[in-house]
């Protein structure tokens, strides 16, 4: 009962959205197996060369992402979000298969770039398939329900990654997380209608777009906020996996603790989305930026209470990790808020190009979190690296809540004084 009002007070969750969930779930375990299918493939004599592979490998991923999110995005306006969703799933199925035929550093640095193409093909277009077919009252929940089957997929993924390394090896876990792909383009194709267009008629061009979208006073202030946060998740999902191999953490174990954070974490997502549609959507952003924030300052300076290395292993300590546990509820907060409140705040001639900002700073987030991390693993050295990776995460984390304060105080102000805070006023 304490929990009843997640089921959105009457409101039915429409057949699009569901497949699209679906669908979503089976495209994220497919990457999220990825991740440490890459780590394990890539060639390396030693663990640095090992995560300097790895960072080298990532970096073009999220470049092309972030140059092409914002044009699926638009795209989707005009012609319907299916057909976009459907294309990058395919694309990044076809790359999938093609990372078998080598393990050269340079090869599969540029087969990621062109799985980033497939990637911001599916994420623009599948928020804007929800802003267009979930009600305004239930746009949170329904947002948090993406982003749990989202995240659940990330983290399902990540535990079946660790177990195909073990089990059947890096090139067999590719072949089999390919089918995952070629299942999710299939749902979608065969059991979504095609929608209406959009929008006929206007420009293309990124830029006009973009400029329309950042006059949306809660856009421009969200957006640095946003930013950091996809950078947080890059330098998690990229460097995290390769740091554990490389301290003879088996890729089961891995898989195993990924998984048992995760699905705890992932479980929120409608929960955070639902509470945002009740209370604000900016108190729950904040309540998401301030649970990051105290996991990476725990991991900082209390991390000998987490754990302790000897020479055969590590050992953690399960007093150390509910503090983490506990915040790590929160962590999911910030992101179905958000794009709930972006949904708010935009037209509906325009939530391909308003969700397509959001997959341009997941991908800018995540070029930021490799680049930067190709230049702290080369500038540090063998040994230091995961630490200089932590305080750089803890900088950016602790530029987000100053962020999130300015963002409620200002909100705040205009309040008080009787400033109009809707869409396009400035």
């Amino acid at each position: 009962m304490m929990f009843s009002f997640l089921k959105g007070r009457g409101i039915k969750t429409p057949w699009h959205l569901r497949v699209l969930y679906f669908s979503t779930f089976f495209l994220r375990v497919a990457f999220g197996a990825l991740l440490l299918l890459i780590a394990k493939y890539v060639p390396c004599e030693t663990d640095y060369e090992g995560l300097l592979n790895v960072a080298i490998i990532a970096v073009p991923y999220p470049l092309a992402e972030m140059l092409t999110a914002n044009y699926f995005g638009i795209l989707s306006d005009r012609t319907g979000r299916k057909p976009i969703i459907v294309f990058g799933t395919a694309l990044a199925a076809s790359i999938v298969l093609l990372y078998t035929l080598s393990n050269n550093v340079w090869y599969l640095a540029a087969m990621h770039g062109i799985h980033g193409i497939g990637a911001a093909a599916t994420v623009a277009p599948a928020i804007a398939m929800i802003a267009d077919h979930a009600e305004t009252c239930d746009r949170g929940r329904q947002m948090g329900w993406f982003d749990y089957a989202t995240f659940l997929g990330y983290i399902i993924g990540a535990v079946a990654g660790g177990f195909l390394i073990d089990l059947v090896g890096a090139q067999m876990g590719f072949l089999i997380m390919a089918g995952l792909l070629i299942v999710s383009a299939s749902m979608l194709q065969l059991l979504v209608k095609k929608e209406e267009v959009r929008v006929k008629s206007e420009s293309l061009m990124a830029w006009h777009n973009l400029k329309k979208v950042f006059r949306i006073r809660e856009v421009r202030l969200m957006f640095p906020i946003w930013l950091i946060i996809a950078t947080l998740l890059g330098l998690a999902i990229t460097y995290l996996p390769r740091i554990m191999l490389s301290e003879d953490i088996s890729g089961s174990m891995i898989g195993l603790m990924f998984g048992a954070a995760g699905v705890a974490l992932g479980l929120f997502q409608p929960f955070w989305g639902k509470v945002s549609d009740i209370v604000g959507r900016i108190p729950v952003m904040a309540y998401g930026v301030f649970s990051i924030l105290g996991i990476i300052v725990i991991a900082l300076l209390f991390s000998d209470s987490i754990y302790t290395r000897t020479d055969d292993e590590i050992q953690f300590n399960l007093m150390g990790l509910i503090p983490l546990g506990i915040l790590g509820i929160g962590v999911g907060a910030f992101v179905p808020a958000a794009l709930a409140l972006m949904a708010d705040c935009s037209s509906d001639d325009c939530y391909g190009a308003t969700m397509g900002l959001y997959s341009f700073a997941l991908g800018f987030g995540a070029f930021i979190a490799e680049s930067t991390g190709l230049v702290i693993i080369v500038m540090s050295g063998d040994d230091t690296a995961p630490k200089w990776l932590l305080y750089f995460a803890a900088v950016l984390i602790f530029l987000a809540a100053a962020m999130i304060i300015a963002f409620f105080v200002s909100g705040a102000v205009r309040r008080r004084f009787g400033n109009r805070g809707s869409a396009g006023d400035d």
